[in-house]
């Protein structure tokens, strides 16, 4: 079992921190390359690069990434007891997404995953503004980024499912924490009075030592997955794993030496099994937890561009054109240094050689075709070619376009996949605070009351096990395919047009071929057109009972038919078949 004594606990972060900072030993030289010399006021040319390659790329794939808030789909492997549950657990999501404009949080996220990798926490806090609903004190699921410059996790796990504690550092007043104390009994009063202030804040904001003093803690929150406090009611009711909080501060008796203590009791962590943590990355690398960055993987490419594009633009602004003139004429010296351009000097008996034109510096051939190489090199294996910049030229054919927009789209979808991958493990710990915490209390909406049924539906937390016999687990949760992206308005309009002509024409075959799995085909087609609910638009259930009328009204007069006496004028044998089916209607048959 960890040792999770103060000491120990702070050896073990120094030592986690030291291993992510070797993965972010470019993070913070990508973001000014991103941001260029001129975002703080420096329009100097030492850092300027010509190339800015990372802009491009960001620019480009984060509104891929997340242009608009995601939307969940929720099932059950247990349709019988947990439906309702489901289709309540999905408008609950979906409501909370829209609330809190999680977009926000995700897109700050996406470029902290392109530069590096990026960090979501998740967790539970009061909703401020819903008093007066009866439910006690309702609780609301947040999600907050981590600067990963901010967060660390065991440096000897090969994977973050494998790591024994994460954390990360968070800074607040002195002053707050001693007045949180006065009122809760498990913060440590005596340990944070006498913890000296400001001890590396400007160091962890990246500020010079110019700005002004606030008296601050560093502090660290760190989950332990594998420690189960004394205290905690364990697995089944929650709780899964301990957090602990602790501060750093310089010793008072002046040696060279820091002093680590808890400033909170340590207490059982009350959400999801796979923590509170969620970690955004691009691709694996083997035997490392840390991901890879793609700006990270192409870094040194892109330097190599911009040392030849700059050495190129020293070499243009060195260029000159000079015109040699025989010292002898000075009148001739005189025109053609006064004359305008493409003006003609009549001049008697020039030589040839009186007047020479020279050209020193400029860029050569060469420049221009090694920087034409390393410029593919890196689109290449950036995947950033242009077809994805928008820009046709023309040069080349329609295939080769279409075979570029392939391979580079096939490494965008990859990097699209992993961070929906990352939003469906965030989404999943919200939605496990929404299922299990009875506190977890707020209003669904128009959308909800509307296909609910409902007039003003409220989603209540806190489905208990042994009402349903199922479990969180049973539970299959899934992002729309499209929903993050950007979609425009003619596509819309052809997506409601085709899924209107689908509907419509299905409806008309279903009767026919009752052999078909309809419920799986108009998924797989609905997942296709990005209409997730197209095989919600059809009721089978009432098509099956309308069926199953028909073929008893059609049996009823089939056998009223057989069993009429033969017709004697008193009127038609259709009037006789309908009284006949009214008589047996009546008599319940």
């Amino acid at each position: 079992m960890l040792d999770v004594t103060p000491e120990n606990l702070y050896d073990e972060i120094q030592s986690a921190e030291a291993f992510r900072d070797e993965h972010l030993e470019y993070f913070d030289d990508l973001v000014e390359q991103f941001i260029g010399p001129a975002y703080r006021g420096s329009t100097g040319t030492d850092n300027y690069l010509p190339e800015n390659h990372v802009y491009e790329y960001l620019s480009l794939t984060v509104p891929r990434l997340i242009y608009d808030n995601p939307r969940v789909n929720v099932a059950t492997r247990r349709p019988a007891t947990q439906g309702g549950i489901a289709i309540s657990l999905e408008h609950g999501i979906n409501r909370w997404i829209r609330d809190v404009d999680a977009r926000r949080v995700l897109q700050r996220i996406a470029y902290d995953m392109l530069l590096g990798f990026g960090v979501c926490i998740t967790l539970e806090e009061q909703i401020m503004g819903y008093e007066t609903i009866d439910a006690g004190a309702p609780h609301w699921p947040t999600i907050y980024r981590i600067s990963p410059k901010r967060w660390f996790m065991d440096p000897i796990a090969t994977d973050i499912s494998e790591a024994r504690y994460c954390g990360h550092r968070w800074i607040r007043d002195k002053s707050d924490l001693l007045m949180e104390a006065s009122v809760d009994p498990s913060w440590n009063a005596d340990v944070i009075e006498a913890l000296s202030t400001d001890d590396n804040v400007n160091e962890m904001r990246d500020k010079s030592g110019s700005s002004p003093t606030r008296n601050e803690l560093v502090c660290y929150e760190v989950w332990v997955p594998e420690i189960h406090h004394e205290q905690s009611p364990g697995p089944e009711f929650g709780f899964n794993g301990s957090i602990y909080t602790m501060a750093v501060s310089g010793n008072d008796s002046g040696e060279d030496s820091v002093r680590a203590d808890f400033i909170r009791k340590p207490r059982p962590y009350y959400g999801p099994p796979s923590g509170p943590y969620t970690l955004f990355g691009s691709y694996s690398v083997p035997d490392c937890p840390y991901p890879l960055s793609p700006l990270v993987a192409t870094l040194p490419q892109a330097m190599e561009l911009n040392e030849h594009v700059r050495s190129a633009t020293r070499s243009a602004a060195q260029y000159k054109r000079l015109v040699l003139v025989d010292a002898k004429n000075k009148k001739l010296v005189q025109d053609v240094k006064n004359q305008p351009d493409n003006y003609v000097i009549p001049v008697d008996g020039i030589d040839k050689d009186s007047i020479i034109p020279i050209e020193m510096g400029g860029i050569t051939n060469q420049q221009l075709t090694y920087m034409q190489v390393a410029r593919e090199r890196l689109d290449r294996n950036s995947g950033v070619q242009d077809a994805q910049r928008g820009v046709v030229t023309g040069e080349a054919t329609a295939t080769e376009v279409q075979v570029a927009e392939s391979a580079g789209g096939l490494r965008f979808a990859h990097i699209h996949r992993q961070y929906q991958d990352a939003v469906r493990n965030v989404m999943n710990k919200v939605g496990w605070y929404l299922y299990h915490d009875d506190r977890v209390v707020f209003p669904l909406g128009k959308e909800a009351a509307m296909q609910l049924g409902v007039e003003e539906p409220i989603f209540q937390g806190g489905i208990a096990a042994q009402i349903t016999g199922a479990s969180y687990q049973d539970l299959e949760l899934e992002i729309d395919t499209y929903s993050m992206q950007k979609s425009n308005e003619p596509l819309l309009q052809k997506r409601a047009s085709d899924a209107f002509g689908l509907v419509v024409q299905a409806a008309q075959i279903i009767p026919q071929t009752p052999f078909l799995d309809w419920d799986s085909l108009l998924k797989k087609l609905g997942d296709a057109m990005n209409v997730p609910e197209l095989g919600e638009l059809i009721d089978m259930e009432m098509m099956a009972m309308m069926l199953q009328q028909q073929q008893q009204q059609a049996a009823m007069e089939a056998q009223a038919s057989q069993s009429a006496p033969p017709s004697s004028g008193g009127g038609s044998s259709r009037d006789l078949v309908a009284d006949r089916v009214k008589e047996m209607q009546k008599a319940g048959l």
